[in-house]
């Protein structure tokens, strides 16, 4: 069985690195209802890829074909382990979602754009399988995703694991996350967006690729991924790190007024969305490295909203309620 899946794994097309990301914002994203508007496999006995599902509310997407700029991926399925075997026989939430399923489900919108993967009681283990990036010729190759954990009570038998495959050099895996054999519940990654990244300088001759499992039997056992990149340069690993470090958005709670502190980065713009992940406001910081105070209080009611600022590599999201 590890042998089909390996072989699946080896025949995914390779793009050439030079900003390559995957943001699940190029497909529509389905807001799941918990009924008829659900991912539907019945297939509950052999290792197989997962298909795009036409649901009652439009296509659930699971895999998409890459580009030059954005990374493939596609899903499979094993129903015989542990936590099998009925797979998404009884219809989970599983696929391309947009926020407010993200809101409902986890707590908490997707960090970039509006949209993200979601994973729900998968019945038994998900590999999800990215196209290979071949990093030959780069100097400084980086790597950053953003995955989030529902806060509840999994067993030793769930688990999540990130990790990035290396072919045509001497290394051949690291393992950003690994929860195997361990209670996940003890690792104090649930409830919040994290941050996964990786300096691939030294596989600068390698081909480099993506793999994400995930194994749980529970409908509160839920994965969210979000915000991949590939990238040369100065890039995301550090200066996503910076720039959560940098900037504060006070008062928070807030009136309206808010002033986004700055430790000297030059920032480009900010987006506001509402919990749903819509697009309130739209600010250009127009490269600025100084404190900007924003005045939304024409613009914003009551609520909860994300603040996203970003600067020329990198972005970071906020909580922000206005009172």
């Amino acid at each position: 069985m590890k042998t089909k899946l390996l072989f699946i794994i080896l025949l995914l097309p390779t793009v050439i690195l030079s900003q390559i990301n995957q943001g699940f914002e190029n497909v529509p994203g389905i807001t799941f209802d918990g009924g008829a508007c659900r991912y539907f496999d019945f297939d509950t006995a052999t290792v197989h890829e997962l298909q795009n599902y036409n649901s009652p509310c439009g296509i659930i997407y699971v895999k998409e074909t890459g580009s030059a700029s954005t990374l493939g991926y596609f899903v499979t399925l094993d129903p015989t382990t542990s936590n099998g075997p009925a797979g998404f026989s009884d219809g989970d939430n599983f696929g391309v979602a947009t926020a407010a399923s993200f809101v409902s489900g986890i707590g908490l919108a997707p960090p970039e754009g509006s949209q993200g993967f979601y994973m729900q009681d998968v019945d038994g283990t998900v590999l999800m399988s990215f196209d290979v990036v071949d990093l030959a010729g780069t100097t400084n190759p980086q790597f950053s995703m953003n995955y989030i954990l529902e806060t509840t009570g999994y067993e030793l038998e769930d688990f999540v694991k990130i990790s990035i495959k290396f072919t045509d050099c001497a290394s051949s895996t690291i393992d950003l996350l690994n929860s195997v054999g361990s209670d996940i519940n003890d690792l104090g990654i649930e409830g919040s967006w994290n941050t996964l990244s990786a300096d691939l300088s030294t596989y600068s001759s390698c081909k480099a690729q993506l793999l994400v499992q995930f194994s749980s039997n529970s409908t509160a056992e839920e994965l969210g991924i979000d915000g991949i990149s590939f990238s040369q340069g100065t890039v995301l690993s550090n200066n996503k790190v910076d720039l959560v470090d940098a900037l504060s958005v006070y008062p928070n709670p807030s009136n309206g007024v808010i002033t986004i502190k700055n430790s000297g980065v030059e920032l480009t713009s900010a987006i506001i969305t509402d919990v749903n992940g819509r697009i309130v406001s739209s600010i250009d910081l127009k490269g600025t490295s100084l404190d900007s105070e924003i005045n939304l209080s024409s613009v914003l009611s009551s609520g909860m909203y994300f603040i996203k600022i970003f600067s020329d590599n990198a972005s970071t999201v906020k909580k922000l309620i206005i009172k």
